[in-house]
């Protein structure tokens, strides 16, 4: 079935140009305001185009001069799709499509939604496919003008010596019609010597009605959206859509049968009823038109009922949600009603995607911070739902700010945005940028660097080796401005102490997060990860001399090569621009800057219980609060050049090898070792 494999936005509102690869699942992260929500709504553009939803602020900058371009390719067409579609797909089988909207001419009466004079919006729809380079063999191009020109100049209306005029026969000049028809039938009959270029054809002829009944359906589930707007049963909603539906498959004997028992209940409110109407209603009839006769002589005053009928009854619905409190879905709390749009929308998703044949139509469903109102299990099970929808074949994209919606071992479905404001000649300008990280150059990385693992290296096997790294601590690098990787908790627990006393070094306020890596093991898979999505890392390891396990080292040595740097055995604490490193380990080399730290750890373990062997974060976290509460503060000399250090780390390349933008050689002494 049709999937969208790629999205290029123009121009749409904090989208200057952003261009992205799609597959089953992605996740938009990034700060508040970075263009997640620009990117959905853009996307919502591209298949439901409506003038209501543009405005002056749609445009990127308020720049209304611009156009706003929404271009998209699917592939992976259905025979269906490829029978409605073949005129306007490309040769290898894609359909380009794009949707544009710039500022028209004035509004007239005519327009009902719009002021008179009211400056109007134009949607335009257009499409891509190889066209002759020849301009006269293009059939844009053919008109009265120009085929007396090129008739002109006939001797140069050749094609690698084929010649067009000799092709349509005769000497007179041809009219416009025939000039299209030949020109038509010698790109056929030549295709083979025609140059061709891609062009957009704009706005062909019953397009729009095309794109309608054979895009994926989308669905944009906004971060705020009523429950008791989308259980109404109108026409126009999801959820009335449904119970209209069910109408529609009622039989005509059912139908006729529930219809027959509402014109009883009619008979018995109104008039028409005669002696079946109920009493009480007849009398109160009767004695309000005896009074209204000392007014109004003559007049007839009478009660009618609406009669009911099946519509009237499916467009009146509400629902009632029974958790332990029955009561109606729009008092519940936040998170069920969220639940509740989610059923109410994928339902109706599954009803619009599927025809009467059985045949589906594809689904994309976007969903602003799926993680609002949501505590964590639930949100772990709209992953798992979301996961379900991909796997089935349709598409979800998201926003969203929760850790427990991405995992690292799924590094390749995050789509990373970030805002940037430029000022020039005194006007300031907003930006998005996106990034992705593709499985494929992380296989290509691989197989650059271990060169026997070329076959052998799958989509599979490298989730397989990320996803122990899976924890949603580690997930927060995904949200973060800046990471410091760190090889366990001990270093976790304390640099986020240390960095509170620092003046103008908190880490949160900046946006910087401490990654606890879980051993030496990961940290060069979790950065190469993180800096391929742009998000500027510091590693802080210790280099473990004098270690007997020869492993150890050279992972050690493997990551200051990462970082560009030596990987000579340090003789003293080793700080540079992306990475601190220890030259035994973080207790040992900290020893003597810490006073007191004998007493210190005895304490520690007093108060928290622990033995000699155990406990070596909890010790160093209880050290770090004692030494930060000390008036003044206290924080070793070490730590404060290497927290100073990290939070003015930059991003400045990529670290993958195989790649046009590697810049960073190959570690001399890395080996396979299972530590890919």
């Amino acid at each position: 079935m049709m999937k969208l494999t790629h999205i290029r936005i123009l121009n749409f509102r904090s989208c200057w140009e952003i261009s992205l690869e799609l597959d089953g699942m992605h996740a938009l992260v990034g700060a508040n305001n970075a263009g997640k929500s620009s990117v959905l709504r853009a996307l919502d553009f591209l298949f439901n185009p409506t003038i209501k939803s543009l405005n002056e602020e749609s445009f990127w900058n308020k720049d209304t001069g611009l156009e706003i371009r929404v271009e998209a390719i699917f592939s992976d067409l259905a025979d269906k799709e490829k029978e409605v579609l073949g005129s306007y797909l490309k040769t290898d089988g894609t359909f380009h499509v794009a949707r544009s909207a710039r500022m028209g001419a004035k509004s007239g009466e005519a327009d009902i939604d719009l002021e008179q004079g009211e400056v109007k919006i134009e949607i335009g729809q257009h499409y891509m496919k190889p066209v002759p380079e020849p301009e006269w063999l293009r059939e844009s191009n053919i008109n009265g003008n120009n085929i007396k020109d090129w008739w002109q100049n006939k001797d140069q209306l050749t094609v690698d010596g084929v010649s067009f005029p000799e092709f349509i026969g005769g000497t007179k000049e041809p009219k416009v019609g025939d000039w299209k028809e030949k020109a038509k039938d010698f790109v056929t009959a030549h295709a083979a010597k025609i140059p061709m270029q891609d062009a957009w054809i704009d706005n062909p002829k019953g397009y729009a009605n095309v794109l309608k009944g054979i895009l994926p359906f989308f669905v944009l589930v906004p971060a705020v959206r009523d429950v008791a707007e989308e259980s109404k049963g109108t026409k126009s909603s999801p959820f009335g859509k449904l119970l209209f539906a069910i109408l529609d498959t009622v039989t005509q004997e059912k139908r006729a049968k529930i219809e027959g028992i509402l014109a009883e209940i009619a008979k018995q409110m109104n008039r028409s009823g005669g002696t079946e109407r109920v009493p009480l209603i007849a009398e109160t009839e009767k004695q309000l038109n005896l009074l209204l006769n000392d007014f109004f002589v003559g007049c007839d005053l009478e009660i009618e009922f609406q009669t009911p009928t099946l519509e009237v009854l499916l467009s009146s619905p509400k629902l009632y949600v029974d958790d332990g409190f029955r009561n109606a879905v729009e008092n519940k709390g936040h998170g069920l009603q969220r639940a509740i749009i989610f059923t109410i929308l994928r339902r109706y998703a599954e009803y619009i995607t599927c025809s009467a044949e059985g045949k589906k139509r594809n689904l994309i469903l976007a969903v602003e911070e799926p993680e609002l109102y949501m505590h964590p299990q639930a949100q772990r099970t709209i992953r798992r739902v979301f996961r379900k929808i991909a796997e089935s074949g349709d598409q979800v994209l998201f926003s969203t700010h929760s850790a427990l919606l991405v995992d690292v071992s799924y590094f390749d479905e995050i789509i990373r945005l970030e805002s940037r404001c430029q000022t020039s000649g005194g006007k300031k300008t907003t930006e998005s940028t996106a990034w992705q990280l593709p499985m494929s150059r992380m296989i290509q990385d691989v197989v650059a660097r271990f060169p026997k693992l070329k076959g052998k290296v799958s989509s599979e096997s490298m989730r397989d080796r990320y996803s122990h790294a899976y924890n949603p601590r580690r997930n927060e690098g995904f949200f973060a401005s800046k990471i410091i990787l760190v090889e366990g908790p001990t270093e976790e627990y304390s640099l986020p102490i240390y960095s509170d006393a620092i003046p103008n070094c908190a880490f949160d306020p900046q946006g910087i997060s401490v990654v606890e890596c879980g051993g030496k093991g990961a940290m060069d898979r979790l950065y190469r990860i993180f800096n391929e999505l742009h998000i500027p890392c510091y590693i802080l390891l210790d280099y473990d001399s004098g270690n007997s396990d020869k492993n150890v080292i050279a992972k050690s040595k493997e990551l200051l090569a990462l970082a560009g740097e030596s990987q000579n055995e340090p003789q003293s604490l080793f700080v540079a621009n992306t990475i601190a490193c220890f030259p035994k380990n973080w207790e040992t080399d900290l020893k003597s800057e810490i006073p007191d730290v004998d007493v210190l750890t005895g304490d520690a373990k007093k108060e928290l219980g622990l033995s000699d062997d155990t406990g070596k974060p909890l010790i160093a976290r209880y050290i770090a609060r004692k030494l930060t509460s000390r008036n003044p503060a206290f924080i070793s000399p070490s730590l404060k050049t290497i927290i100073e250090r990290a939070i003015e780390v930059k991003w400045s390349k990529s670290c993958l090898q195989g790649d046009t933008f590697c810049a960073v050689a190959n570690p001399p002494d890395a080996k396979d070792n299972g530590e890919v």
